[in-house]
């Protein structure tokens, strides 16, 4: 034995030392992990996790190496059903729960993330169409509070295959406003639809408004730049062939309801990505049978193209 070799518990000391600092500056969590096989409805799920987001309940921005995380997993995400593992293992690192399971109502294959309702890390809910590529982002930023907007959302991604739904995971009045995922820069709901903007994904996000503050209109479809564009045309007349009177925010005042604030329709601004910001009154939302033609109006309009 050469008399230069270290002695072998000195080796195994450096080797394991070098382990732990490869680990320690990975940005990403250790391996892949696929996603729980399941059966389960997604409007199940995504019901009682709506359904148990309170205003009161706590909420705190994601930090450096959580949004980094969700940014790689939505890379992956989108781009193809081969990033499935990896995807769910850079989430599971963040706090979401994944499963995958056919969908009754459309017989396509999902998969869905979820955070704990109410809990340390409260980012929501992905459910990602993996019957194709991904074409279309639906959002839906106020749930439990612009109410069935998630419901819109659900019946959204099953009308229009290739579709990524997005909910955001705390009542818009938790910590003081700061859940509000359609004005927070710094959340992770943020993070994610800033992945669609640069990957030039179409947007279409659902909020709802009260019948009072604009009686005379049952949706305003606007992108938050009172310009009009080839997609907000489509929308606004195919709603209005369906019979819904429509406010377009690009030649008429729309009772403030034109989105102009809007965090994730300003980052499509700056990427020159589709976005459309569509807000819905209450008669039409609270009546199911209006709102399943609401969506059938949504999906006749094209979305996914420019």
């Amino acid at each position: 034995m050469s008399r230069n070799r270290p002695p072998r518990a000195g080796l195994i000391a450096a080797c394991v030392s070098a382990a732990v600092v490869l680990i320690a500056c990975s940005p990403t969590p250790p391996p892949a992990t696929p996603a729980v096989a399941g059966t389960a409805d997604p409007a199940a799920a995504v019901d009682s996790f709506v359904g148990s987001l309170e205003p009161t309940a706590p909420y705190r921005d994601p930090t450096t190496e959580e949004r980094q995380r969700a940014r790689d997993a939505v890379e992956l995400l989108l781009d193809g059903r081969d990033g499935l593992p990896g995807a769910t293992g850079l989430l599971a690192a963040v706090g979401y729960t994944a499963s995958t399971g056919t969908d009754p109502e459309t017989g396509r294959e999902y998969a869905m993330f979820s955070t704990e309702a109410g809990g340390d890390r409260a980012w929501g809910m992905l459910l990602v169409d993996l019957s194709r590529e991904v074409h279309l982002a639906i959002e839906v930023p106020h749930p439990n509070s612009d109410l069935h907007t998630e419901d819109l959302g659900l019946r959204l991604f099953r009308a229009v295959p290739g579709s990524m739904l997005l909910v955001a995971g705390a009542h818009r009045r938790a910590a003081d406003a700061r859940a509000d995922a359609a004005h927070n820069p710094d959340g992770l709901f943020q993070v994610i639809a800033g992945r669609f903007a640069r990957r030039d994904l179409n947007q279409i996000q659902l909020h709802g408004f009260a019948d009072k503050s604009l009686p005379d209109e049952d949706a305003v479809v606007s992108n938050g730049q009172r310009r009009s564009s080839a997609p907000l045309r489509r929308v606004a007349r195919s709603l209005e062939d369906a019979g819904f009177v429509t406010c377009r925010a690009w030649s008429a005042k729309c009772g403030q309801l034109e989105g102009t604030t809007n965090t994730q329709a300003e980052e499509a601004r700056r990427r020159g990505s589709v976005f459309i910001h569509l807000e819905i009154t209450w008669a039409v939302r609270r009546d199911a049978e209006r709102r399943a033609a609401l969506v059938e109006a949504l999906a006749t309009a094209d979305l996914t193209a420019d």
